[in-house]
């Protein structure tokens, strides 16, 4: 960081700005355009990691807490509640910010209503609502096959929400607008890999006084675009500081909390997450002040942890992400009278928050024994680690465990891709009793999946594991749909004509067979299951000739030499 008293460094390469207060950089328009122009592409190949946060694991653990808070919302009223049960009338809204692939939201929302189904709360109304500031996104999610009998039963709708921006939300399939004047009931929020990527702000404090730091960004040459996002990974940025001067937001709440830093003991160059901020008073105003926040990113939650001295970082990933200071947003929620839940750990893949504000009728009781059991003890971001060692033993592992491991992750599809080489070793030969859980995995994973057109193809991968131990016609089911979603592979169609050959229907076994060999001439299997296939049928019209009795099999045979 340079010395604020110092003039400023040059700086190497073409300026695109100088001196910038960070919140309103460059870098947060060309986020945005990336965001407009990726669509779902920047999760489905790959660029922007999501996986920690769209697992079936923190989709469970995140619907208990919010099943333990609506306990709580429905309780017998007491002493202790400061806003009025449910209105049953209208149903409780769930708000995702930024929903990205809706990988998460489906997950979430199906193990939610299986969940609510199955407790005494089964007659609250819930409404899910998957937001994005870009109609990119939204319109391939409305328009996604395995959401629409959600959206039909009620259970789902879109918005188009900015997070930076906007005060309320027009329901597309509905058409119903929330907004401070229509919200009947509290709001649950669900932000995940959201506030890493709204505009922040970055300070620095040294002997009990703050500085603001500004951001200088230069590219090696000139741009011929200046608004083109892929130049993001581009970007140098460097730092200097500037004295801050007293309320710099003019905003009470905001300046309020950055004063607290200011009379931290120890110096430290911190994040400020301000357009978060604001966004949470946003949806506090919108709900009453009834809202518990559920919030997963990378991070820091406690003082103690803060990052010393020394310049922010930017993480760059297709788009870019920033840490965020959860201590900020828990201050904010304690100002406001809220407080904010956070694990005991202090450090992990993932920091994991729940912020309530106001007290349902109940308490909070149920809100804490579930943020107690599903986030703190056995959170996401333990799965995660806990994957990451686990994967790595993968090919020691017998059958019985590779089958545990499915079971407990919630039927992933990204473990069952990991470990899908071990599996398919491990199912030959394997007793009936292990052979019927691999059939039973293979369907709990599809009907748990949410389709996104990525590399690996799990449809396949799942006629492959069904062929292994036989179950032949439900293997060409999971093949066709390899192929509505990725098209006629030779492999695939290989695989097809292997379970039609099996199944005994010899003549399009051979059709598909010769279409493998087509598409894939040095593809040995195909030449071997076409010859095959043409003995079988050699050999079942042999036995055609020899039923039509002797006069006849005499006359085929021809006169003997």
């Amino acid at each position: 960081m340079a010395d604020p008293e110092a003039p400023p460094v040059e700086t190497a390469g073409h300026v695109l700005e100088r001196g910038k207060r960070l919140s309103d950089s460059l870098l947060w328009k060309l986020q945005r355009r990336f965001f407009d122009q990726q669509g779902v592409q920047a999760w489905t190949e790959g660029t922007v990691p999501h996986y920690i946060t769209s697992n079936a694991w923190i989709a469970g653990a995140y619907a208990k807490v919010v099943l333990g808070w609506l306990r709580d919302a429905c309780a017998p009223s007491s002493q202790r509640g400061s806003f009025a049960p449910l209105d049953l009338r209208h149903p409780v809204h769930i708000l995702e910010l930024g929903c990205g692939s809706g990988r998460f939201g489906y997950l979430f929302l199906n193990r939610f209503l299986d969940l609510l189904r199955r407790s005494s709360l089964s007659h609250v109304p819930v409404r899910y609502v998957l937001t994005d500031f870009t109609e990119s996104n939204l319109d391939y999610l409305r328009n996604h096959p395995d959401l629409q009998p959600l959206v039909e039963s009620g259970s789902l709708d879109f918005a188009l929400y900015d997070a930076e921006e906007d005060l309320e939300l027009r329901l597309s399939h509905s058409g119903e607008v929330l907004s401070a004047q229509t919200l009947r009931n509290p709001l649950i929020v669900l932000a995940n890999y959201v506030f890493d990527g709204l505009p922040q702000d970055a300070f620095s404090v040294r002997g009990g006084k703050l500085y603001e730091c500004l951001v200088t960004l230069a590219a090696p040459e000139e741009e011929p675009d200046p608004e083109d996002p892929g130049m993001i990974g581009r970007l140098q940025a460097s730092w200097d500081e500037r004295p801050s001067p007293p309320e710099l937001y003019g905003d009470p709440e905001l300046d309020r909390i950055l004063q607290e830093y200011v009379e931290r003991p120890a110096d430290a160059t911190f994040l400020f997450p301000c357009a978060a901020i604001r966004c949470l008073r946003h949806l506090a105003r919108l709900s009453d002040g009834r809202l518990l926040l559920l919030s997963g990113d990378k991070g820091f939650s406690r003082e103690e942890v803060l990052p010393g001295p020394g310049e922010p970082a930017i993480a760059v990933h297709g788009s870019f992400s920033m840490m965020v200071n959860y201590h900020a947003l828990g201050r904010w929620f304690d100002h406001r009278g809220g407080e904010l839940l956070k694990t005991r750990h202090l450090y992990s893949s993932l920091s994991m928050v729940a912020g309530l504000l106001g007290t349902p009728p109940g308490g909070l009781v149920e809100t804490r024994l579930a943020f107690d059991e599903a986030i703190d003890r056995m959170g996401p971001d333990d799965f995660f680690d806990l994957k990451k060692s686990v994967e790595k033993q993968y090919d020691e592992l017998p059958l019985e465990e590779l089958l545990a491991w499915l079971r407990f992750s919630g039927w992933d599809s990204n473990i069952l891709l990991g470990c899908f080489p071990a599996l398919m070793q491990r199912v030959e030969g394997a007793p009936e009793i292990l052979r019927r859980e691999v059939h039973r995995a293979v369907h709990e994973i599809w009907e748990a999946y949410f389709p996104l057109r990525e590399a690996n193809d799990l449809a396949f991968h799942l006629g492959v594991l069904l062929c292994e131990i036989q179950r032949y016609e439900e293997a060409l089911s999971f093949f066709h749909q390899s192929v509505a979603l990725y098209g006629p592979n030779p492999a695939t169609v290989f695989n097809m004509g292997l379970c039609l050959f099996h199944l005994g229907d010899l003549d399009a076994a051979l059709t598909l067979a010769g279409q493998a060999v087509e598409g894939a001439p040095e593809y040995e299997p195909a030449r071997v299951l076409r010859k095959e296939v043409k003995a079988a049928l050699a050999k079942r019209a042999k036995k055609k000739r020899l039923k039509k009795g002797p006069k006849g099999a005499r006359k085929r045979a021809g006169t003997p030499r």
